[in-house]
């Protein structure tokens, strides 16, 4: 389970504008109508269908770069 200090202090550093900007964005570049309740459905969709795979594919690669360890792992 995450550590909660550690969870609230990431939140906090995510910058939603930045992602409602980039949802808007492409929404309009797809000629989609820039609703809140269109933007909600893509935001929805990416966490369901992407988010987890992208996440363990970066956490992957940056263990493998030497840029984060696992626990316990010293170097």
């Amino acid at each position: 389970m995450p550590d909660l200090a550690v969870q609230s202090q990431l939140a906090d550093w995510i910058d939603a504008n930045v992602i409602a900007k980039n949802i808007l964005e492409r929404l309009e570049e797809e000629d989609v109508e820039p609703t809140v309740e269109n933007a909600q459905k893509v935001w929805l969709d990416f966490l369901y269908t992407e988010l987890g795979g992208g996440l363990e594919s970066s956490v992957n690669a940056l263990i493998g770069k030497g840029e984060i360890r696992q626990k316990g792992l010293k170097g």
